[in-house]
């Protein structure tokens, strides 16, 4: 019954073994970084695993991982994840000033910490994250050299690295300023942050408010933004499959059991969901052999932030309509973008198609 379901989603076979059989070339994939706050959730693993894969098989180009937390273990845990895929080569910034800080569970005393424990236990190219670029220094980097209107920013965590980039002025890298260099760069901007159609959530609100008041409100308006809100992928866990069936020497799986704790590995999944967006879009979904599982749930309109503590509300106007918010396709349950997501969770490193 359960194969029944998810299968229902998939293409015609013909089309599923040319979908997932994609070698990995340097131009097929979307162009994408992937701005972090690996750290405080173990989702943002999830979110990596899944644009390593994608990466592997052609479908996405990673081309630099920026932290946005200020842990030394951030991002030599991103390295290491990339690493264990074989993309040790994947630059990885890091947000100054660095602390010795690890993770405290200190809402409800139940998760646990794992970023030092991947990057101990599973080094990666960097193991030094004060070896590292600053985010400025990487995104100014990559967007410098990238095609216009090419890449896609994927933001699962806080803005603070997106705002200090907007502010960021002409160098040796660019003589674009950073918003005009994002104007000229970037297609989409593709945000894990806030409640919709309005509410609270962490990312826009937790940490830092005010870099989400600055980027939503001076964001270029010619870019176009989509939003993953906390409503959806907060109802949808992933991660259980692992225990099972991931290789033995997983740090994917490792670093769910050590954050979820309690003989469990399942976990809310608002970073996945985000990330297969950033990369698939919503019509991108056939290249892995399945129906579209994402859709926009409005026509028109703009988020708006509504109070200092990052508060957000959806405003219905027809004269904007490159921003989007994000829900399931109505065909497609919580149970199968759960299992979609697993797939990934459990892909061995080597293998080149997309799902196991």
């Amino acid at each position: 019954m359960r194969v029944a379901t998810h299968t229902a989603f998939l293409l015609s076979s013909s089309l599923v073994l040319a979908a997932v059989a994609v070698a990995a070339t340097a131009t097929s994939g979307q162009p994408i970084i992937i701005d972090t706050d690996l750290f405080g959730d173990v989702d943002d693993v999830g979110a990596l695993t899944i644009a390593n894969v994608l990466h592997n098989c052609g479908l996405a180009e990673l081309k630099g991982i920026a932290i946005n937390t200020q842990s030394q273990y951030g991002a030599p845990a991103a390295s290491a994840i990339c690493s264990y895929f074989g993309n040790g080569d994947v630059p990885v910034a890091a947000i100054r000033p660095l602390t010795n800080e690890t993770f405290f569970d200190d809402w409800d005393y139940v998760r646990g910490e794992y970023a030092s424990k991947v990057a101990y236990n599973w080094p990666g190219t960097l193991t030094n994250a004060s070896l590292a670029p600053t985010p400025v220094e990487l995104y100014r980097s990559i967007l410098a050299s990238a095609d216009n209107h090419s890449l896609h920013i994927i933001s699962i965590g806080f803005l603070t690295n997106i705002a200090d980039l907007m502010r960021s002025e002409a160098d040796d890298l660019s003589p674009l300023g950073g918003v005009e260099l994002l104007t000229a760069k970037v297609s989409e901007l593709i945000i894990m942050g806030g409640q919709y159609p309005s509410g609270w959530e962490y990312n826009f609100g937790g940490s830092d408010p005010n870099s989400t008041i600055y980027v939503i409100e001076n964001w270029p308006e010619t870019v176009a933004v989509t939003f993953s809100g906390g409503e959806l992928g907060g109802s949808i866990y992933s991660g259980q499959r692992g225990l099972n069936e991931a290789p033995s020497d997983s740090p994917v799986v490792s670093a769910y059991q050590w954050y979820v704790a309690r003989g469990s590995v399942a976990r809310e999944t608002w970073d996945p969901i985000t990330v297969l967006y950033g990369i698939l879009g919503l019509d991108k979904f056939a290249k892995i052999g399945l129906r579209p599982f994402l859709a926009y749930a409005n026509d028109y309109g703009y988020n708006s932030i509504t109070a200092t503590n990052g508060s957000n509300a959806w405003v219905n106007d027809t004269s904007v309509t490159n921003q989007h918010w994000l829900k399931l396709d109505d065909r497609v349950t919580n149970s199968s973008m759960a299992w979609l997501i697993d797939n990934f969770l459990v892909h061995p490193p080597g293998m080149s198609t997309c799902l196991v």
